[in-house]
């Protein structure tokens, strides 16, 4: 992933060209394998410096910490998680429906396959309060929460659902559920339950739960 080129600054403020945004592009990604093989806890600067052939002096320009990075990284999944969020906006009641929410419980899937490490630390730090990791979350979260309310709302006023759901607590307890899974996806697989079973099972819950109507 390309980052913009107008708004990248240095930690001293200075707005940096094009080599200094691949530097810092190349201690992003350092950052974030790193963060697949280790975790949180145990990523430091040090370490970051190292993979990419740097010295932490040269990390220091770009991020004030390795939880700075990963609150880059961070931002940047707010963007990149755009088009799985678009499927949610997409009208679920027709025929093609239930084929739809598969695809999208398998994107997100993948989606966190890839991006598991950061958004759990980036989970994580929201829970324990950290504003700037809440005010990510919260523009990550937005818009799935935004597109499931309203299909609530929508199939409350066509009768498919009843009014006594609250389309917020829905949005929220279903986006909880997409979230979680793939953190005991492993132990679901050691025990016989293929990933095709869980993405019908969540592209049921989800289905049923915002439209009313049968997964089918």
């Amino acid at each position: 992933m390309t980052d913009p080129v107008d708004d990248l600054t240095a930690t001293d403020g200075r707005v940096i060209g094009q080599r200094a945004q691949q530097t810092r592009r190349r201690l992003l990604d350092a950052t974030a394998a790193l963060l697949r093989e280790h975790g949180a806890l145990d990523v430091k600067v040090l370490d970051v410096a190292r993979e990419v052939g740097a010295s932490p002096a040269t990390f220091y320009q770009y991020f004030t910490d390795v939880e700075d990075a990963v609150l880059a990284l961070s931002v940047e999944l707010v963007e990149q998680v755009r088009p799985i969020q678009a499927g949610f906006e997409l009208d679920w009641s027709g025929p093609d429906g239930p084929d739809l929410v598969r695809a999208i419980v398998s994107d997100y899937l993948d989606f966190w396959d890839e991006h598991g490490a950061v958004l759990r630390t980036m989970l994580l730090r929201a829970d324990e309060g950290d504003e700037r990791f809440r005010r990510v979350r919260r523009q990550y979260n937005a818009p799935f929460m935004t597109a499931m309310a309203a299909k609530v709302r929508d199939a409350q006023q066509s009768g498919r659902l009843t009014r006594s759901l609250d389309p917020e607590a829905t949005a929220g307890a279903l986006l909880a559920a997409m979230d979680r899974l793939p953190n005991y996806r492993q132990g679901f697989e050691r025990r016989g339950t293929s990933r095709a079973a869980m993405i019908e099972t969540v592209a049921l819950l989800l289905h049923s739960s915002l439209t009313g109507r049968s997964l089918g």
